[in-house]
């Protein structure tokens, strides 16, 4: 299936659809013969997909006015339409597809297109010290619980990195966390070769750089 695309670009482009990416769908009289990828961003992160487009070598591109990290249509986007869409059309994550899935790569673009570090602050005012503890956060709140079981297994048995599953009103209520310090360190340095290629995602990759920013704070 993936024929065209090397083991660093499969992992990408599968975290990419589970993350921010969509896969069109095609519709009766329509002209175009096969579906085709697109994620739409924010301006502040247009650096961010422009990182991605470079690593897919030509399969994305991205067109500015509509902030959006597009391809042309392709056979293998409307393979992997059957595969990550249910009949009601929400997205599901396929265990053939995570049998792809073993490059840090995987986990730095699933991280950077849906996570968050979060911090939280205690302030010791006997001491004047304020103490942060970091973790990080997967909103993938719109999956099944039985996928992020999948994903939180897959992640856990592939990177050694455990997950937890944790309450979230919205979506199907569900979103994956770190609960230790220990583990949110060793996800951002599983990533830290790939992702200290992005300077703009640096406040949620650096750990350095982040905690200058909380210095400031």
């Amino acid at each position: 299936m993936f024929a065209n695309l090397n083991e660093v670009q499969t992992n990408v482009l599968i975290a990419s659809i589970i993350g921010d990416g969509e896969l069109t769908k095609l519709y009766k009289g329509s002209r175009r013969k096969n579906s085709s990828y697109r994620e739409h961003y924010g301006k502040n992160q247009k650096a961010y997909r422009e990182w991605k487009a470079d690593l897919m070598g030509g399969l994305f591109y991205i067109t500015a006015q509509s902030q959006t990290l597009r391809s042309g249509s392709n056979p293998l986007f409307t393979q992997l339409l059957k595969l990550f869409y249910v009949e009601n059309g929400a997205k599901t994550i396929p265990k053939s597809m995570l049998d792809y899935c073993k490059l840090n790569y995987f986990l730095a673009v699933l991280y950077m297109d849906d996570g968050t570090l979060s911090i939280t602050h205690r302030v010791n005012h006997i001491n004047k010290k304020i103490y942060l503890t970091p973790q990080i956060y997967l909103y993938l709140q719109n999956y099944t619980s039985e996928d992020l079981t999948l994903l939180k297994n897959h992640i856990k048995n592939t990177f050694e990195i455990h997950l937890h599953l944790a309450s979230r009103k919205d979506g199907n209520g569900l979103i994956l966390r770190t609960t230790s310090v220990k583990q949110t360190f060793l996800f951002l340095n599983k990533i830290e070769n790939i992702t200290k290629t992005c300077p703009s995602m640096y406040y949620k990759t650096n750990w350095f750089y982040r905690l200058k920013q909380e210095k400031v704070k």
